[in-house]
């Protein structure tokens, strides 16, 4: 029997799930659809954005997070573990999936294209973010749809790597919270 605290984060995976499976059905016609609706300002503003927000850039924002609650060590390893999971993750499914990038892109980008890896990495700190760092849940949930709608936008992603992305950066960042919740690492 599936508790009452684990029926919303089941029913939210569920449908997410089903919008990943129709996601893979109208990928072209979203892609169809943003290139018809691209505009210069916006052109500039995701190609900027992509430019400036990189692994790096983010890896530098988590650690300088963590460092203002207590238990300053714990949380820096949640967010770490959590973005090198999601990291490693998608490189494996790259590998093994190998789907093409869509060629509309505004931007070039290397490797196969499911899942986002972008898209992952953010929402795999969203659960910990949440739990540890309310104080900026919605500033980063902004933050984290900014990331994924750019990399469609910017035609580097279809909308069921995103998808992919999200549900994937999901159960990572819950699963951390788990790891570490479960005491496996003090």
């Amino acid at each position: 029997m599936v508790s009452r605290k684990m029926k919303k984060p089941v029913k939210l995976m569920l449908i997410l799930l089903v919008i990943l499976i129709i996601s893979f059905y109208i990928d072209k016609f979203i892609l169809d659809l943003i290139k018809i609706l691209r505009i210069d300002v916006l052109n500039s503003f995701f190609i900027f954005f992509a430019k400036y927000f990189d692994y790096y850039i983010l890896a530098l924002v988590i650690t300088i997070i963590s460092m203002f609650k207590n238990n300053k060590i714990k949380n820096f390893l949640k967010l770490w573990s959590s973005f090198l999971s999601a990291g490693l993750l998608v490189y494996i499914l790259k590998i093994l999936v190998q789907r093409p990038r869509p060629l509309i892109n505004l931007i070039e980008a290397s490797n196969s294209s499911f899942p986002s890896g972008h898209t992952t990495i953010m929402f795999a700190l969203f659960p910990i973010i949440c739990k540890n760092f309310k104080e900026i849940r919605y500033f980063w949930l902004f933050i984290s749809i900014l990331v994924a709608f750019s990399r469609i936008y910017l035609g580097v992603h279809h909308l069921s790597d995103i998808m992919g992305g999200i549900i994937l950066g999901l159960l990572v960042g819950i699963n951390i919270i788990n790891l570490f919740n479960h005491k496996l690492i003090k």
